[in-house]
């Protein structure tokens, strides 16, 4: 993952959890973020997709976002941190399992 994207996470989980529970759309998470509406989306499509719960709001088709309940934002990072090592060490091994076992 590259240094910016991780920042850019870092601050798309921020904004999320500064909600406090509260539903937001990827443009009010972009607006508070200074991000590109399409950044935030790919973003969180690629890499928060497991922390966070969708609703999709009827008849606008507005995607909102929150964090799940009992997700804790320092296991986020932690998750994204040895997801990133793992990435890193397949790129040079044959395979993933290979990676996997020298962690």
């Amino acid at each position: 993952m590259r240094k910016d994207a991780a920042e850019n996470i870092i601050k798309i989980v921020r904004c999320l959890k500064e909600a406090e529970g509260g539903w937001l759309w990827i443009r009010e998470i972009s607006r508070r973020c200074k991000l590109h509406h399409k950044t935030v989306s790919r973003l969180i499509d690629k890499h928060l997709s497991m922390f966070i719960e969708t609703q999709t709001m009827e008849p606008f088709n507005v995607h909102m976002i929150r964090l799940k309940p009992e997700s804790d934002v320092n296991n986020i990072f932690r998750f994204l941190a040895i997801k990133d090592r793992i990435d890193e060490k397949a790129k040079r091994k044959k395979s993933i399992i290979e990676a996997l076992e020298s962690i």
